[in-house]
């Protein structure tokens, strides 16, 4: 009598191929062509996520592996050549007096934010600027009268904020739990505010440690440039 060794799901003959199990629990998948793995859209995911997981999410077509205790993370096959590549973005000019200038807009969904001040380039028109000499990155900043804040008159419906001023506006009639400095809330009507108050979109910005010129020595501008997505 023959001893089978290994388990096989070929239904025609043990020696077929398939998916075989030997009698040390390894799997392996017989085939030269493809093997496919579950694939759905997010909202399809609907057993608890348990680490060893692996899917294919429809809506962002990207393969998706659970670890570290039920964590949902996408594994990335894109480099900086593609999707969405090295992106380039102005943030205006500089105008003299404010030293944070943002937020930081890599156009990336996945990792929208830069993993530190390094992984960006930063240019003054043509002038390369140094990270932690010339520029950090900071997130949320609640510093006020330093650059890039938006008046509570002039919010734009669902655009998430924190607050880096509240003045006299009463933004819990804006959607904030409260009205306390550094709260973060998204808008619920468009150009509702009212008051002194100021807030800024939540994201990463540059701050500079001191503030650009606004001229340089022709009297011309000087608009300031990021390059993004070299953390990828």
């Amino acid at each position: 009598m023959r001893l089978i060794k290994a388990q096989n799901t070929n239904l025609r003959n043990i020696y077929g191929k398939g998916i075989k199990y030997d009698t040390n629990d390894k799997v392996t998948v017989d085939s030269a062509n493809v093997m496919r793995v579950p694939k759905g859209t997010t909202a399809q995911y609907t057993t608890t996520p348990e680490d060893g997981d692996l899917r294919f999410n429809t809506d962002k077509s990207e393969f998706e592996i659970v670890s570290n205790g039920g964590t949902i993370a996408s594994i990335r096959t894109t480099a900086p050549g593609t999707n969405p590549g090295i992106v380039q973005q102005s943030l205006g000019n500089a105008d003299g007096s404010s030293t944070i200038y943002g937020p930081l807009d890599n156009q990336d969904t996945v990792f929208p934010n830069p993993l530190n001040a390094q992984n960006i380039l930063v240019f003054l028109e043509n002038v390369f600027q140094i990270s932690t000499t010339n520029y950090t990155t900071v997130q949320n900043p609640t510093a006020t009268g330093t650059g890039a804040e938006v008046d509570a008159t002039a919010l734009t419906q669902d655009i998430e904020y924190i607050i880096t001023d509240p003045g006299n506006t009463d933004f819990t009639l804006l959607g904030a739990a409260d009205s306390n400095t550094g709260t973060v809330f998204t808008a619920n009507a468009s150009n509702t505010g009212v008051g002194t108050g100021q807030v800024r979109i939540t994201g990463f910005y540059l701050d500079f440690t001191s503030a650009p010129p606004a001229a340089g020595g022709q009297g011309q501008t000087i608009p300031i440039t990021v390059l993004h997505n070299f953390d990828k």
